[in-house]
């Protein structure tokens, strides 16, 4: 009867060792989730993005650096914009959709001022002289970066222009979209302000580690 009883109680240790580990295992897959909500769009938002045509990705990837010379002057870098959400716009001059959407992408930059959230766009051109012909006739209202004569990764060429990405503060690829849409819509404003209010802007908005 003892060694049935010993055993018995070894038995228990072990069972409640088995729960204790599944427990904390429990938790762990709780706080990792909750720690990824936190970090990304939530479901809404998520839910939004595909209504808008967002394809989005899973992997969180962090976006490959973008260096180039500005058509006003001076270079900008992707990495220069940890702390903010990133509407990234890949345009041509000649291409027709691409000329459509830029009037809401102006209306959107002039509504979204004063918020963590940067619009930037990247013109495909080989022609510097014909962007600045253009902009003189349709006037674009945020930065323009000289994609050919920059540094832009070839992860970004996809399938057709325009392409657009949204990144997140932490400079995370989020999503894209090929070819253009309405950026300036009601829904469009609610979710790009819902986003720059998430919380996450403000608490990354510090120079992040090993960034350029």
């Amino acid at each position: 009867m003892k060694r049935i009883g010993t055993n018995a109680s070894g038995s228990g240790r072990f069972f409640r060792k088995l729960a204790i580990r599944a427990f904390a295992a429990g938790m762990l897959g709780l706080l990792c989730v909750s720690a990824a909500q936190a970090t990304g769009p939530s479901a809404p938002e998520r839910a939004s993005l595909q209504k808008m045509g967002f394809i989005l990705f899973d992997d969180r990837e962090p976006a490959p650096n973008l260096n180039g010379p500005e058509l006003s002057g001076g270079t900008v870098s992707l990495s220069a914009f940890r702390g903010k959400w990133v509407l990234l716009n890949f345009w041509a001059t000649w291409c027709l959709p691409c000329r459509s959407e830029i009037p809401t992408l102006n209306r959107l930059n002039e509504r979204m001022k004063g918020r963590p959230f940067v619009l930037l766009s990247v013109a495909m051109d080989y022609s510097t002289g014909k962007i600045r012909t253009f902009v003189r006739k349709i006037p674009v209202q945020y930065p323009i970066v000289l994609g050919r004569k920059g540094k832009i990764d070839e992860r970004y060429f996809g399938m057709g222009l325009p392409q657009t990405y949204l990144l997140d503060p932490r400079g995370v690829l989020i999503g894209k979209v090929t070819g253009p849409r309405n950026w300036d819509t009601p829904d469009a404003l609610t979710l790009f302000r819902a986003l720059s209010s998430s919380g996450l802007s403000s608490s990354l908005s510090g120079p992040r580690k090993g960034s350029s």
